[in-house]
């Protein structure tokens, strides 16, 4: 079985850090890096073409859906799963409606 390149993004970098910590113990897959806003995002999403890209959504800068939005037109085989929270139930639409596949809510 391949590698599953994976690019982390989240401004927050204990959120990160646990994220990684568990990806690293997954068989398979390849942490190609991590960016801490949307703009970040697009600019690694061009340089190490990730298959996935776990994505907060609130960030600061460009966030998480608009950067998806840039993502899933120029690279469309590139999955990105936005990570928002119960309260932002709206982010999950415009995630959705942004192409995103909905990886999970997170309490607040």
């Amino acid at each position: 079985m391949r590698q599953i390149k994976v690019l982390v993004v989240d401004d927050h970098q204990d959120f990160r850090r646990v994220v990684l910590d568990f990806l690293r113990r997954l068989p398979h897959i390849d942490i190609v890096g991590e960016a801490v806003d949307g703009d970040e995002a697009i600019e690694k999403a061009a340089i190490l073409s990730p298959d996935i890209i776990l994505m907060d959504v609130a960030m600061p800068k460009k966030n998480g859906l608009e950067a998806t939005r840039i993502i899933k037109q120029r690279w469309p085989e590139i999955k990105s799963y936005d990570r928002y929270n119960t309260r932002q139930s709206l982010y999950r639409m415009q995630a959705l409606e942004a192409k995103a596949m909905d990886l999970f809510s997170s309490q607040p």
